[in-house]
């Protein structure tokens, strides 16, 4: 009768984490972040490094997809000239006027989940403040 007792109380905790969403069950989502580096092309202060490798994932799944998104005009200099969706975490892009735009990402892991869209700021050119006074 114990023993009995036991399987039923397991199989009850079993069907409780499936039907309501155990995390040890679960595969989560992975979490968006990126660096802007500013001064990358010598003569060019219009170009930029978007750099999205510190981008993570909960349960340690590779990130595959880096969807970036930013206004007309924006040229991608690599890795890719025509393709917003890309597998590597940084690209170079160049933006066509001086001003602060807004650009987004959204990461994708090896599971095809994806992470909450984030959004940051690019301003160009980017004048390094002098000493305080």
């Amino acid at each position: 009768m114990l023993r009995t007792r036991g399987f039923l109380v397991f199989v009850a905790l079993l069907c409780t984490a499936i039907v309501g969403g155990c995390d040890l069950l679960q595969n989560r989502d992975p979490v968006a972040a990126f660096v802007v580096t500013y001064d990358v092309e010598p003569g060019d202060p219009m170009v930029v490094k978007l750099d999205a490798s510190i981008s993570s994932d909960p349960d340690g799944d590779p990130i595959v997809d880096y969807l970036w998104t930013f206004g007309e005009n924006v040229t991608i200099l690599t890795p890719l000239e025509f393709s917003k969706l890309v597998q590597t975490p940084t690209i170079r892009v160049r933006y066509p006027l001086e001003g602060t735009y807004n650009l987004g990402l959204l990461v994708r892991d090896d599971h095809g989940n994806s992470s909450a869209p984030i959004t940051g700021t690019v301003t160009l050119p980017n004048v390094p403040l002098g000493p305080m006074k």
